[in-house]
Protein backbone atom coordinates (compact mmCIF):
# COMPACT_ATOMS: atom_id res chain seq x y z
CA UNK A 1 0.00 0.00 0.00
CA UNK A 2 1.09 3.12 -1.04
CA UNK A 3 1.89 6.37 1.96
CA UNK A 4 -0.05 9.32 0.39
CA UNK A 5 2.03 10.98 2.77
CA UNK A 6 5.10 10.10 1.55
CA UNK A 7 3.87 11.43 -1.88
CA UNK A 8 2.32 14.84 -0.86
CA UNK A 9 6.17 15.30 1.16
CA UNK A 10 7.60 14.43 -1.98
CA UNK A 11 6.13 16.50 -4.24
CA UNK A 12 6.02 19.23 -1.59
CA UNK A 13 9.72 19.27 -1.23
CA UNK A 14 9.86 19.84 -5.40
CA UNK A 15 11.08 23.96 -5.90
CA UNK A 16 8.08 23.90 -8.47
CA UNK A 17 8.18 27.89 -8.79
CA UNK A 18 11.21 27.77 -9.81
CA UNK A 19 11.08 24.60 -12.42
CA UNK A 20 8.31 26.68 -14.08
CA UNK A 21 9.52 30.07 -13.52
CA UNK A 22 13.33 29.39 -15.04
CA UNK A 23 12.58 27.84 -18.24
CA UNK A 24 9.90 31.13 -18.40
CA UNK A 25 12.48 33.91 -17.25
CA UNK A 26 15.04 32.08 -19.30
CA UNK A 27 13.10 32.83 -22.60
CA UNK A 28 12.58 36.12 -21.74
CA UNK A 29 16.53 36.83 -21.21
CA UNK A 30 17.24 34.90 -24.77
CA UNK A 31 14.23 36.99 -26.64
CA UNK A 32 15.92 40.57 -24.74
CA UNK A 33 19.98 39.22 -26.62
CA UNK A 34 18.03 38.51 -29.94
CA UNK A 35 16.82 42.10 -29.90
CA UNK A 36 19.45 43.65 -28.55
CA UNK A 37 21.53 41.87 -31.80
CA UNK A 38 19.18 43.07 -33.70
CA UNK A 39 19.34 46.43 -33.13
CA UNK A 40 23.42 46.00 -33.04
CA UNK A 41 23.26 44.79 -36.53
CA UNK A 42 20.89 47.53 -37.92
CA UNK A 43 22.76 50.53 -36.13
CA UNK A 44 26.32 49.42 -37.01
CA UNK A 45 25.76 47.75 -40.43
CA UNK A 46 23.15 49.53 -41.90
CA UNK A 47 23.26 52.87 -40.34
CA UNK A 48 26.62 54.53 -40.27
CA UNK A 49 26.96 58.27 -38.73
CA UNK A 50 23.12 58.51 -38.61
CA UNK A 51 22.58 57.26 -42.33
CA UNK A 52 21.35 54.27 -44.51
CA UNK A 53 23.76 52.97 -45.64
CA UNK A 54 23.60 52.14 -49.73
CA UNK A 55 25.18 50.04 -51.89
CA UNK A 56 25.69 52.27 -55.40
CA UNK A 57 26.56 50.98 -58.22
CA UNK A 58 26.81 52.10 -62.24
CA UNK A 59 25.52 50.65 -65.18
CA UNK A 60 24.70 51.12 -68.99
CA UNK A 61 21.34 51.64 -70.20
CA UNK A 62 20.66 51.11 -73.91
CA UNK A 63 18.80 53.67 -75.76
CA UNK A 64 16.57 53.46 -78.63
CA UNK A 65 14.64 55.90 -80.68
CA UNK A 66 10.53 56.07 -81.21
CA UNK A 67 11.17 53.95 -84.09
CA UNK A 68 12.90 51.26 -81.59
CA UNK A 69 16.18 52.24 -83.10
CA UNK A 70 19.43 51.57 -80.90
CA UNK A 71 20.99 55.37 -80.67
CA UNK A 72 23.84 54.63 -77.98
CA UNK A 73 23.97 54.12 -74.48
CA UNK A 74 24.66 56.38 -71.68
CA UNK A 75 25.97 55.27 -68.17
CA UNK A 76 23.53 55.82 -65.36
CA UNK A 77 24.05 55.22 -61.31
CA UNK A 78 21.77 53.29 -59.10
CA UNK A 79 21.41 53.33 -55.33
CA UNK A 80 20.00 50.05 -53.34
CA UNK A 81 19.89 50.17 -49.60
CA UNK A 82 21.80 47.90 -47.90
CA UNK A 83 18.80 47.42 -45.42
CA UNK A 84 16.52 46.21 -48.65
CA UNK A 85 19.37 43.69 -49.73
CA UNK A 86 20.28 41.59 -46.81
CA UNK A 87 18.63 39.33 -44.70
CA UNK A 88 17.31 40.30 -41.32
CA UNK A 89 18.47 38.42 -38.39
CA UNK A 90 15.25 39.08 -36.58
CA UNK A 91 14.80 36.23 -34.44
CA UNK A 92 11.99 35.49 -32.13
CA UNK A 93 10.76 33.11 -29.53
CA UNK A 94 7.52 30.94 -31.24
CA UNK A 95 7.14 28.77 -28.22
CA UNK A 96 8.53 27.10 -24.82
CA UNK A 97 7.40 23.66 -23.36
CA UNK A 98 7.89 22.46 -20.05
CA UNK A 99 7.18 18.81 -19.44
CA UNK A 100 7.50 17.19 -15.88
CA UNK A 101 6.88 13.98 -14.70
CA UNK A 102 7.16 12.06 -11.26
CA UNK A 103 6.61 8.96 -10.46
CA UNK A 104 6.99 7.30 -7.27
CA UNK A 105 6.89 3.77 -6.36
CA UNK A 106 6.26 2.14 -2.62
CA UNK A 107 7.01 -1.09 -1.85
CA UNK A 108 6.76 -2.37 1.96
CA UNK A 109 6.99 -5.86 3.03
CA UNK A 110 6.10 -7.17 6.44
CA UNK A 111 8.16 -10.31 7.60
CA UNK A 112 7.64 -11.67 10.97
CA UNK A 113 8.99 -14.96 13.01
CA UNK A 114 8.17 -16.25 16.30
CA UNK A 115 8.97 -19.27 18.23
CA UNK A 116 7.40 -20.19 21.78
CA UNK A 117 9.16 -22.81 24.20
CA UNK A 118 9.08 -22.74 27.72
CA UNK A 119 12.06 -23.87 29.83
CA UNK A 120 11.40 -25.27 32.80
CA UNK A 121 13.76 -27.50 35.14
CA UNK A 122 12.70 -29.90 37.70
CA UNK A 123 10.99 -33.52 37.95
CA UNK A 124 7.67 -34.32 39.65
CA UNK A 125 7.47 -38.47 40.15
CA UNK A 126 5.22 -40.76 41.90
CA UNK A 127 6.90 -43.83 42.60
CA UNK A 128 8.91 -45.48 39.58
CA UNK A 129 7.20 -42.77 37.12
CA UNK A 130 8.70 -39.10 36.90
CA UNK A 131 8.34 -36.50 34.63
CA UNK A 132 10.65 -33.83 33.58
CA UNK A 133 9.37 -30.12 31.74
CA UNK A 134 11.58 -28.01 29.85
CA UNK A 135 10.99 -25.12 27.36
CA UNK A 136 12.19 -22.29 25.78
CA UNK A 137 10.74 -18.49 24.21
CA UNK A 138 11.81 -16.58 21.94
CA UNK A 139 10.56 -14.00 18.82
CA UNK A 140 11.75 -12.38 15.80
CA UNK A 141 10.12 -9.76 13.71
CA UNK A 142 11.53 -8.41 10.54
CA UNK A 143 9.82 -5.37 8.27
CA UNK A 144 11.15 -3.76 4.97
CA UNK A 145 10.22 -0.89 3.27
CA UNK A 146 11.22 0.18 -0.41
CA UNK A 147 10.57 3.62 -1.93
CA UNK A 148 11.56 4.84 -5.57
CA UNK A 149 11.51 7.61 -7.01
CA UNK A 150 11.82 8.78 -10.19
CA UNK A 151 11.66 12.16 -11.91
CA UNK A 152 11.69 13.77 -15.57
CA UNK A 153 12.02 17.29 -16.51
CA UNK A 154 12.19 18.33 -20.29
CA UNK A 155 12.43 22.15 -21.71
CA UNK A 156 11.95 23.06 -25.27
CA UNK A 157 11.82 26.45 -27.13
CA UNK A 158 11.19 26.58 -30.71
CA UNK A 159 12.43 29.78 -32.79
CA UNK A 160 12.10 31.41 -35.80
CA UNK A 161 13.49 34.07 -38.16
CA UNK A 162 10.86 37.30 -38.19
CA UNK A 163 10.42 39.36 -41.29
CA UNK A 164 11.42 43.14 -40.01
CA UNK A 165 8.89 45.08 -38.12
CA UNK A 166 6.04 46.74 -40.04
CA UNK A 167 7.16 50.27 -39.05
CA UNK A 168 10.97 49.41 -40.75
CA UNK A 169 9.32 47.71 -43.90
CA UNK A 170 7.82 51.00 -44.88
CA UNK A 171 10.81 52.67 -44.43
CA UNK A 172 12.44 50.20 -46.07
CA UNK A 173 10.04 50.77 -49.02
CA UNK A 174 10.26 54.36 -48.79
CA UNK A 175 14.20 54.25 -49.07
CA UNK A 176 14.03 52.18 -51.58
CA UNK A 177 11.39 54.39 -53.76
CA UNK A 178 13.43 57.30 -53.26
CA UNK A 179 17.23 55.64 -54.19
CA UNK A 180 16.46 53.04 -56.63
CA UNK A 181 15.49 55.89 -59.51
CA UNK A 182 18.06 55.54 -62.32
CA UNK A 183 20.20 58.87 -62.37
CA UNK A 184 22.43 60.40 -65.56
CA UNK A 185 24.95 62.85 -65.22
CA UNK A 186 24.69 65.83 -66.31
CA UNK A 187 26.16 66.35 -69.80
CA UNK A 188 26.25 62.61 -70.34
CA UNK A 189 26.82 62.00 -74.16
CA UNK A 190 25.17 58.39 -76.10
CA UNK A 191 28.48 56.94 -77.02
CA UNK A 192 28.94 53.68 -78.73
CA UNK A 193 26.40 54.52 -81.29
CA UNK A 194 27.40 52.18 -84.07
CA UNK A 195 27.26 48.93 -81.74
CA UNK A 196 25.86 47.99 -78.69
CA UNK A 197 28.48 47.62 -75.73
CA UNK A 198 29.35 44.65 -74.07
CA UNK A 199 31.13 46.41 -71.29
CA UNK A 200 28.74 45.24 -68.22
CA UNK A 201 28.98 41.19 -70.31
CA UNK A 202 30.25 39.05 -68.14
CA UNK A 203 33.69 37.00 -69.93
CA UNK A 204 35.41 34.01 -68.61
CA UNK A 205 34.38 34.44 -64.97
CA UNK A 206 34.97 38.30 -65.31
CA UNK A 207 33.42 41.31 -65.80
CA UNK A 208 35.43 43.19 -68.31
CA UNK A 209 34.85 46.71 -70.36
CA UNK A 210 35.85 46.18 -73.84
CA UNK A 211 35.78 50.13 -74.44
CA UNK A 212 38.38 50.81 -71.33
CA UNK A 213 42.09 50.42 -71.96
CA UNK A 214 43.44 47.43 -70.18
CA UNK A 215 45.18 48.70 -67.27
CA UNK A 216 48.46 48.61 -66.85
CA UNK A 217 50.05 45.74 -64.98
CA UNK A 218 51.88 46.46 -61.66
Amino acid sequence: MIDNSLIGSVINSLPMDKMIAAPLQAMIKAQIGASKSYADFLMQVCIQDGKAVAIQFDYDETLVDEQGEYQGIVSKTMKVPLLAAITHPNISIMEGNVDFELTISQFAEDKSNSAKSGTLGGSVGWGPFSVSVSGSISTHSEQTRKTDTRARYKFSTKIARQEPPEALMKVIDHLVSANTKPVMLKGEQPRSPDKISDADVLKDGSNTNSNQPNSPAP
